[in-house]
């Protein structure tokens, strides 16, 4: 992408990584957590439902005030400012892919590692059969809405 718009990785711009690493990790560690409270709760399933609809509103503002404070820094020309849209577009390009990964692959992967440590605490083949058509529908959902 930034080779796209003639922008060149500089210290500025790996900073740009840096900050996207961090507040990334943040809204993996906080959907996560949340599942885990919730699923001492609740089946699996139930919980990586419950818990997106919890930390939906949360990730979604964490990224769009991110975003929005990062917009004039990347349209911005001359001087010095040159070299943080940089840092900008970094970041604005990796919050918004990676919100997007987090709310749809994350719980995929979820329950993909939930359904290998089942399968080795010996659930019945029902259980296991039904843990993958959840993930089989988790998975084909989000590309019939493209």
């Amino acid at each position: 992408m930034m080779q796209i718009l003639g922008i060149s990785i500089n210290l500025i711009s790996m900073l740009g990584f840096l900050t996207l690493v961090g507040t990334v990790v943040n809204n993996g560690i906080l959907f996560i957590d949340t599942t885990n409270q919730l699923k001492q709760k609740m089946p699996v399933k139930d919980a990586l439902i419950e818990s997106g609809v919890i930390r939906l509103r949360p990730i979604l503002m964490t990224t769009l005030t991110t975003v929005i404070a990062m917009i004039p820094v990347s349209l911005a020309k001359g001087g010095n400012t040159g070299m943080m849209s940089g840092l900008a577009i970094v970041i604005i390009g990796g919050l918004i892919a990676s919100t997007l990964l987090i709310l749809l692959f994350l719980p995929n992967f979820y329950l993909l590692i939930a359904g290998k440590k089942a399968a080795t605490l010996g659930l019945k083949a029902a259980e296991k059969e039904q843990l993958k058509s959840v993930l089989l529908l988790l998975i084909i959902l989000p590309t019939c809405s493209k």
